[in-house]
């Protein structure tokens, strides 16, 4: 954990020194590596947090880099990041976040940057509160571990006996936290959200 802070900070650090870099940050969310990508997108959101003035400058550039790849793995992540560190932005990337739903490859990362969003203002992802639950549903152990993730950060309530069907689930799974990738069973995500929904009540 301390070896991929030290190499957030760098990456931040490089961009603040050199705005021109901001472009190996952005490259990294179309890596093939899901480290590389959650690096990239992690220090989107650091560099929007300390030089919000940076992003919001180049916000057209990115946004049409973006815009041109849509299916990009580590798009939404990206725009999650921005979103949760500008508050200006917030309301149009939740919007253009939606575009990433019925894109398989990008599901993922979409649940994460909503839920990453409704940490810090969970009245701008509301209507995709039902959406999120009706993923409990789905069949492919990557989302489901993401979506029981986010269900339990969000601490959304009158879901636990459908969290509780799940602790028999020993499938392995990867999924994004809030600071590092992990590779965990569904029985592990279950159990750890259980904890966060009985300490939201």
């Amino acid at each position: 954990m301390k070896r991929k802070q030290e190499d957030l900070s760098l990456l931040v650090d490089e961009v603040v020194k050199d705005n021109k870099k901001l472009r190996n940050v952005i490259s990294l969310l179309y890596d093939s590596d899901m480290e590389k990508r959650f690096l990239g997108a992690k220090a989107l959101g650091e560099i929007a947090k300390i030089r919000p003035e940076l992003i919001k400058h180049r916000w057209g550039r990115i946004f049409y880099a973006f815009d041109d790849t849509m299916s990009c793995w580590g798009v939404a992540e990206g725009l999650g990041e921005i979103a949760r560190n500008i508050p200006e932005l917030r309301g149009k990337i939740v919007l253009l976040l939606r575009k990433f739903q019925k894109d398989e490859s990008s599901l993922q990362g979409f649940i994460w940057a909503m839920c990453r969003i409704g940490q810090v203002e969970k009245n701008k992802i509301r209507n995709f509160i039902p959406e999120l639950i009706s993923l409990l549903d789905s069949k492919d152990v990557y989302l489901l571990g993401q979506t029981i993730w986010a269900l339990g950060e969000l601490k959304i309530s009158g879901i636990t006996e459908r969290i509780k069907d799940l602790l028999e689930d020993n499938r392995q799974t990867r999924i994004f936290e809030n600071n590092s990738v992990r590779s965990k069973s569904i029985r592990e995500i279950a159990e750890e959200a259980m904890e966060k929904l009985k300490k939201g009540r």
